[in-house]
């Protein structure tokens, strides 16, 4: 029997975060004809069976903010999955939802965090049972669930096809990993990176000109923040100004261990005020480069 006992805690009214055994958050935003699920995690154990019988009893349809194996790693047990159109394939073995990845992923954050996690990584992390079909997801797409609006918006960045949320209700942001305190810049967002550090600054700034909209920021790993609360108001405007700090050429870079990395591996991350930016697979530094 697969694992079911997911902590989840009302952030927000009716928002739900069901923390994966920290290795990501999924949010569940409940109105009152429907609710709507974002991200499926690794895969572990059985989310499903918490969402329908812990948090709701309401029809939901399951978005997905992007397509690395950590938030969609447990896509293959739901029937329909929206994503962004340009996050639809995801060719690179190191962030694919492959059983190889899920396991691994999850092995690495029971080795970090050094906790006892009440799952079965033999049981818990399963093959997908078939594929979901993939609906296209577009900038700008509302889903009236009842008393409240949920808007997607393209954010590319960490992924070409990033997508954020806003809740007009509670004026939430959710956010994937388009925003947090230890942010990874795509390399293949575009032909070279300070071309995908110029669309990522563009699209977080078009974010934070909706600031009217929201009040509380949540990412979907709480590594940064409490299980349960925003990140600090100041990560997405110091995000931003990072980037331009980049862009501009007047960075401040430092070296800090990868939590990523298995062997205790450090890298390069370019530092303002509470926020690290680095890139996967890439030197940060190598923006410079003409």
């Amino acid at each position: 029997m697969a694992c079911k006992t997911m902590p989840f805690y009302e952030c927000r009214p009716g928002i739900f975060e069901i923390d994966e055994f920290d290795c990501a958050s999924c949010f569940v935003i409940v109105g009152t004809k429907s609710a709507l699920l974002l991200d499926t995690g690794v895969g572990i154990g059985d989310l499903r069976w918490v969402v329908e019988n812990r948090i709701t009893d309401k029809p939901y349809t399951v978005v997905a903010t992007h397509n690395h194996g950590d938030h969609i790693g447990g896509a293959g047990f739901f029937d329909e999955v929206w994503i962004h159109p340009q996050d639809l394939q995801n060719q690179d073995e190191s962030t694919a939802p492959t059983l190889a990845f899920r396991k691994e992923y999850a092995e690495l954050i029971r080795r970090r965090e050094g906790k006892y996690y009440a799952y079965d990584p033999e049981n818990d992390i399963r093959p997908w049972p078939k594929t979901p079909v993939w609906k296209e997801l577009e900038d700008g797409q509302t889903f009236d669930l009842g008393g409240r609006t949920v808007t997607a918006w393209h954010c590319p960045g960490h992924t070409a096809g990033e997508m954020v949320f806003i809740d007009d209700l509670t004026h939430t942001l959710l956010c994937g990993d388009a925003c947090n305190c230890n942010w990874l810049l795509n390399k293949d967002l575009a032909l070279t990176l300070r071309e995908g550090a110029q669309i990522s600054l563009n699209a977080l700034q078009r974010i934070w000109s909706m600031r009217d909209q929201y009040d509380a920021v949540y990412n979907f790993h709480h590594d940064f923040r409490g299980f349960g609360s925003p990140l600090a108001p100041d990560v997405l405007p110091n995000l931003i100004f990072c980037l331009e700090h980049l862009l501009e050429g007047t960075a401040e870079f430092k070296e800090i261990p990868d939590a990523l990395s298995t062997t205790g591996a450090t890298k390069t991350v370019a530092i303002y005020g509470d926020v690290f930016v680095s890139c996967m697979g890439q030197d940060i530094r190598t923006i410079t480069d003409l």
